[in-house]
C-alpha cells in the first residue's frame, strides 16, 4: 500500500489522479490541515510499560467482586476447562477442522438438546442474539406467519438485535410484564392469526421465573410456537423448556466455562423433531467412524469457544451443574436479603427469582455504582435506560463464585453509602411494564 506503484493502481481504478482527490467532497473548512500531534515512536519495552500505565485505572474480575449480570455472569471456570480450551486454539471452526473439533461441535449439539429436553440442535452460532433471531425465523417458516410476540421482560439487547436482523420481514410485538413476569393477558391480545411465535426468557432479564407451561399452552392455542431463551446453568434446577412445552430453546453458552469478556459466548439452539428440517446454518453429523459438517459453517465460531461448554459439562457433570445452580440461587437470595435490609433499598418484584433480582433504591444508579466501585465491587446495573418506567431500579446478580464475605462487603458498602446519602421521600413505583 505504501509503494508508489501500489498507490497508483488503487487510484487508477476509480479514475483518480492523487490521494487528495479522495477527499474532494469534503469542504476545505472541515479538513484538518496541520499534522496530527502524536508522540514519537517507542521501543517495544517502553511501549509495553506505557500500555500498562494506560490500563492501570481499569479493573477486572481477578481484582473486583462481581455482582453484576444482565446476561453475562461470573460463574466459576474449572482449571481443566482453560487447559483444554488452550489446546484447541482460537482458530475458526470450518468443514476442514480436525476431527476432535468437529466431534466437540457434535457433542455440544447433543448436550444442549439433552439439557433443553428437545430432539435436535443446530451447530453453535457466533452469538446468542443471532441464535434467537434464527429461532424466530424457524417459527415463521414453520407457520407461514410474519409476526413475533416478544416478552418485554426478555433481554433488551436480544430483542433489539433480533428485530434489526429480521425486520421488516417479521414484525415484532412486545408483551408487557406484571410483577416481574410476562403478563399472559398482554401476550394473548397480541397473538393474532399472523403470530408465528411467542418469545420469552426464563429466567427473564429481571431474574424472575416465567410460567413456561402456561405460556406454551397459550401460544399453541393460537397456532404459534413458543421460543424460550434459557440460562443453561438454571437447567440444573429448573424444568427444561422442552418438558414445559417449548418448541425451540435458545441459550448463551457463556455461563458454561467462559468468563465474562466483551459480552456473551456462542449461541445455542435446539428444537422439536418436527422443526428439525428447518434448522438454520450447519450441523455436524456422524460419518462412519468420524464426523462431518453439513451445510455452510458459520463464520466467527472459534474452536476454543466450542470446546469450553463441552469441557465444562464433562468436568462438573450433572451433579456439578445442579450444585452450581443451587449455590447461585442460595447466594443470590442471601445477597437480596442483605441489600434489602438497608433503609432505602427495596425488592422491586416479589416473583421467585434464580440468581438475579431487581432492587429499587433511594439513591441514583450512578451513585450506587460509584460507591461500589470505590470498594472494588462491580454491581448495580441500571434498568431505566431500557425500561423508562424503572427509574432508580438496579439489577444485581450472584453466582456460586461469591462468598458470604463478599456479600457482607457489598452490604457494608451500601450501608455506608445510605448513611451518608441525602435525599427526598422514597416510594415504590408501579411494577407494570
Amino acid at each position: 500500500m505504501s509503494q508508489p506503484t501500489d498507490r497508483h493502481k488503487l487510484l487508477e481504478s476509480p479514475g483518480l489522479r492523487s490521494i487528495e482527490d479522495l477527499f474532494a467532497e469534503i469542504p476545505a473548512e472541515l479538513r484538518h490541515e496541520r499534522p496530527l500531534r502524536l508522540p514519537g515512536p517507542l521501543a517495544e519495552s517502553d511501549l509495553a510499560v506505557r500500555l500498562l500505565e494506560l490500563a492501570s485505572p481499569n479493573t477486572d474480575l481477578d481484582e473486583a467482586l462481581c455482582f453484576i449480570g444482565g446476561g453475562v455472569y461470573d460463574h466459576y471456570v474449572p482449571a481443566i476447562v482453560d487447559a483444554i480450551a488452550a489446546s484447541a486454539g482460537a482458530g475458526p471452526v470450518t468443514h476442514a477442522s480436525p476431527q476432535p473439533i468437529l466431534q466437540a461441535v457434535f457433542e455440544l449439539q447433543g448436550l444442549f438438546a439433552s439439557l433443553a429436553a428437545l430432539d435436535a440442535a443446530a451447530a453453535p452460532f457466533p452469538s446468542a442474539p443471532l441464535a434467537l433471531a434464527e429461532a424466530i425465523r424457524v417459527a415463521a417458516r414453520a407457520t407461514g406467519r410474519t409476526e413475533a410476540v416478544v416478552a418485554r421482560s426478555a433481554n433488551p439487547r436480544y430483542r433489539a438485535i433480533a428485530a434489526t436482523l429480521l425486520g421488516p420481514a417479521i414484525a415484532f410485538r412486545e408483551a408487557g410484564y406484571h410483577g416481574g413476569a410476562t403478563r399472559p393477558g398482554d401476550a394473548e391480545r397480541l397473538l393474532s392469526d399472523q403470530a408465528a411465535c411467542l418469545v420469552v426468557e426464563h429466567p427473564n432479564y429481571f431474574g424472575c421465573l416465567e410460567d413456561v407451561s402456561a405460556l406454551a399452552a397459550l401460544a399453541h392455542s393460537h397456532g404459534a410456537k413458543l421460543i424460550v431463551k434459557v440460562d443453561p446453568i438454571a437447567l440444573g434446577v429448573l424444568a427444561p423448556p422442552g418438558q414445559a412445552g417449548a418448541d425451540i430453546a435458545v441459550a448463551d453458552a457463556q455461563p458454561l466455562g467462559s468468563r465474562p469478556a466483551y459480552g456473551g459466548s456462542l449461541g445455542l439452539l435446539a428444537c422439536r423433531a418436527d422443526l428439525t428440517h428447518l434448522l438454520p446454518g450447519w450441523r455436524v453429523e456422524r460419518a462412519g467412524d468420524g464426523f462431518q459438517a453439513v451445510g455452510a459453517a458459520a463464520e466467527g465460531v472459534r474452536a476454543d469457544a466450542v470446546v469450553r461448554p463441552v469441557a465444562y459439562l464433562a468436568a462438573v457433570g450433572p451433579g456439578g451443574l445442579t450444585r452450581a445452580a443451587s449455590l447461585s440461587t442460595a447466594l443470590a437470595q442471601a445477597t437480596q436479603r442483605a441489600i434489602t435490609s438497608i433503609e432505602g433499598f427495596d425488592l422491586r418484584f416479589r416473583a421467585p427469582f434464580f440468581k438475579e433480582f431487581a432492587v429499587e433504591a433511594k439513591a441514583g444508579p450512578e451513585e450506587v455504582s460509584e460507591a461500589l466501585l470505590e470498594s472494588n465491587i462491580l454491581g448495580a446495573l441500571a434498568l431505566q435506560p431500557d425500561y423508562p418506567e424503572m427509574d432508580h431500579c438496579l439489577l444485581f446478580a450472584a453466582t456460586e463464585s461469591r462468598t458470604s464475605a463478599d456479600i457482607e462487603l457489598l452490604r457494608h458498602t451500601l450501608e455506608l453509602m445510605a448513611d451518608t446519602a441525602v435525599g427526598g421521600d422514597f416510594e415504590l413505583d408501579s411494577d407494570d411494564g
